[in-house]
């Protein structure tokens, strides 16, 4: 009996001992073939894109089609389409347009003797094409009180500009109905130049680069330039940003 259970000992031993040999010779084809057989996210092309996010799965040189032409962005030379080619392209993955939002304003001085109340509007340019804000007309706001805007204008630029002229003039009617400006500048003090805002607008490398940069919005008080008399210039207050954006957005 002790010849038999020993040789049983040995058999068992022996069939363990293959078993680690197969698992050992086995271990590196399950390890090269677990993408494509226990993982469900494959990778045909080898290039480290899933299959599902490969716009090119069978390709190993290309994985984004950003402009959806058909043309993988490795081998395109305009990647968003716009007709400016990548190297002289600021955006080469967008279709690059400027915004300008006017958040909120305070008109800080009486702009028609006891009325409690402003008409205004503004006028915004973007490289000389002027926006007028808002399109219906004028907004009647508080005074020397913050009212919220919210207004927005975005216009489609040249993608192989990186500096664009960002002017901002804000208006009011006086009693006559009266077109007059309101100063928004407190860094000029000069009356005939120094009431509209004047930007170079750098637009940068990537949707969201913005002015003021790390800063949610820029202020500019009319106030701050002195001309704050009651004979001097009209005041108001603004908070704005100008931001880049995608113009297919």
């Amino acid at each position: 009996m002790k010849d038999i259970k020993s040789g049983r000992n040995l058999l068992f031993i022996f069939m363990a001992i293959v078993i680690v040999i197969i698992v050992i010779i086995a271990a590196p084809f399950v390890y090269q073939n677990y993408k494509e057989v226990l993982n469900p996210t494959h990778d045909k092309d080898g290039d480290g894109i899933p299959d599902d996010e490969d716009a090119f799965p069978n390709d190993p040189k290309e994985w984004r089609d950003s402009d959806g032409d058909g043309i993988g962005d490795n081998a395109d030379n305009d990647d968003d389409n716009d007709g400016i080619l990548d190297g002289q392209d600021y955006l080469p993955y967008n279709d690059a347009a400027v915004e300008v939002e006017i958040h909120k304003i305070r008109v800080k001085d009486y702009l028609v003797p006891t009325k409690q109340t402003a008409k205004i509007y503004a006028k915004i340019y973007i490289d000389d094409v002027m926006y007028l804000l808002p399109s219906d007309g004028v907004e009647e706001v508080p005074i020397d009180e913050d009212k919220i805007l919210n207004w927005t204008v975005k216009q489609n630029i040249e993608d192989n500009i990186g500096h664009h002229t960002i002017k901002i003039e804000f208006y009011y009617k006086d009693i006559l109905g009266r077109e007059k400006p309101l100063d928004i500048n407190g860094e000029d003090a000069n009356k005939d130049t120094g009431k509209a805002i004047t930007i170079d607008y750098y637009i940068g490398n990537k949707v969201g680069n913005q002015y003021p940069s790390g800063s949610t919005y820029a202020v500019s008080d009319g106030s701050d330039d002195g001309n704050s008399g009651i004979l001097d210039e009209k005041d108001a207050r603004i908070y704005f940003r100008i931001v880049t954006v995608d113009a297919r957005a």
